[in-house]
């Protein structure tokens, strides 16, 4: 299943500047680096041999510094690139939003996240409907109680079983209004297809939901 544009977009965003700490850090690093030894080589080297200090005594560091700061020139410049793309997603946003408050254009089984209830599992509506619950109230036991054990297992595999991955997952779905179910198909007694949608007028998701133990579980995030 794909993920939200507007979550690629913030995850892009986010380790871009990362990358670009790092990197300032480590020019920091070896500034400082090539101080101590310049200092240490001062100190150590007779007075009527002391050359002039120069960068180019020690073409190693020399070299690691400017391959730094061409990273960090990189990443400002592909930093200033995404600038557009970060405008985009926020008039995009807001631009469901409003969707999202006209009541008549959404369909009549459109489940609002501001309005989910935990309600169990046992249809596809009703485990949407605890999903969205437990993202609103950050519950991370009826989250996972949402997916089939192969649907958490991937989950976890994508690094979301750190607490951290979680709230950040959390906060990046405040911008979610709701779903609702399109339509669906029964492919086998346990197995149903359904075509999820986060608002009228945005593409669905095919989302699985699997009968373990009465209870319709999801095999991965819509």
């Amino acid at each position: 299943m794909k993920p939200r544009p507007f979550l690629i977009c913030l995850s892009l965003t986010a380790s871009v500047a990362m990358l670009g700490a790092v990197a300032i850090q480590r020019l920091q690093v070896v500034d400082l680096r090539a101080e101590q030894q310049q200092k240490l080589a001062d100190a150590t080297a007779p007075a009527e041999t002391l050359p002039p200090p120069q960068v180019a005594s020690y073409p190693s560091v020399s070299r690691e510094l400017l391959q730094l700061r061409n990273q960090v020139g990189q990443l400002r410049r592909r930093r200033d690139e995404l600038l557009p793309v970060r405008a985009e997603h926020d008039r995009l946003v807001l631009e469901l939003a409003a969707r999202a408050t006209n009541a008549s254009s959404l369909p009549r089984n459109f489940i609002r996240k501001s309005e989910a209830r935990l309600v169990g599992y046992n249809s596809p509506e009703a485990t949407l409907q605890s999903f969205l619950y437990a993202i609103r109230n950050r519950d991370l036991t009826n989250f996972f109680q949402a997916f089939t054990p192969e649907g958490v297992s991937q989950l976890k595999s994508q690094g979301l079983e750190s607490p951290d991955r979680l709230e950040k997952l959390f906060d990046d779905s405040q911008d979610l209004i709701g779903l609702s179910i399109l339509n669906q198909e029964q492919l086998q007694p346990d197995l149903i297809m359904a075509n999820v949608q986060f608002l009228p007028g945005l593409p669905p998701d095919k989302v699985f939901f699997r009968l373990i133990n009465s209870q319709w579980k999801m095999d991965g995030l819509p």
